[in-house]
């Protein structure tokens, strides 16, 4: 909790520098709930090739051979990240590069693996979506958003007991879009290059052990 002096001085801070510091107030709290996320691989769909460390993915020149899993996407590219989101704040980026067709967001433990249902949120699926002329928030009906904020640099913030997944443009510390929902299960985040020529890279972030804790697939981090 801010007490009452620390009120006063943001309020002045706001008042005198506006948005800039809103802007720079957000953006550092976002930095205090950074989470390092690799890739599980036993969700990506076999066209989908990880990188040894478990952070890039793309789509593969050959569908490779993978094991049998009940959480593996069989139609639909996509991977998730490795440990469930149950509660409290994260926050992730992700690189985007070549600008060609992907799909970002969360989705739920129980949420479809096979077949191509719809993925939006009455399916479990929080997500944005980016073609060459196109760019959507997957509400149900789609919500079409500005070309403007198609990001190289994506962060993702979601607030589990608020209810939302946030998206932002990060290179121009820009809102895309906020999903609100009423969570009850694990949230995975979810990653889907839909082209040859995307590739998806989970920004890693630098953890000690007194400023984290570890789970098999996540780091929770302070920013010093």
């Amino acid at each position: 909790k801010l007490n009452r002096q620390t009120i006063i001085i943001k309020r002045y801070l706001c008042k005198q520098f506006g948005t800039a510091y809103r802007q720079k107030a957000f953006q550092f709290y976002l930095c205090t709930c950074l989470v390092d996320i690799t890739l599980d691989p036993m969700t990506n769909h076999p066209w989908l090739q990880l990188s040894d460390d478990k952070r890039k993915v793309q789509e593969a020149l050959n569908e490779t051979e993978v094991s049998f899993s009940t959480q593996r996407f069989d139609s639909w590219p996509c991977v998730l990240g490795w440990d469930g989101l149950t509660s409290g704040r994260y926050y992730w980026e992700i690189d985007i590069a070549n600008n060609g067709y992907w799909r970002i967001g969360v989705t739920t433990a129980s949420s479809k693996r096979h077949g191509r249902g719809p993925m939006n949120p009455p399916e479990g699926f929080w997500t944005i979506w980016r073609s060459t002329r196109q760019f959507y928030a997957c509400t149900k009906p789609e919500t079409e958003l500005p070309l403007s904020l198609v990001p190289k640099k994506l962060g993702v913030y979601l607030d589990y007991e608020e209810g939302q997944v946030s998206f932002y443009k990060v290179e121009t510390r820009s809102h895309i879009f906020t999903f609100t929902a009423n969570f009850r299960e694990k949230l995975y985040p979810l990653f889907a290059p839909l082209d040859g020529r995307t590739l998806i890279t989970l920004s890693s972030t630098e953890v000690t052990p007194e400023a984290s804790s570890h789970r098999s697939g996540i780091n929770v981090c302070k920013v010093l």
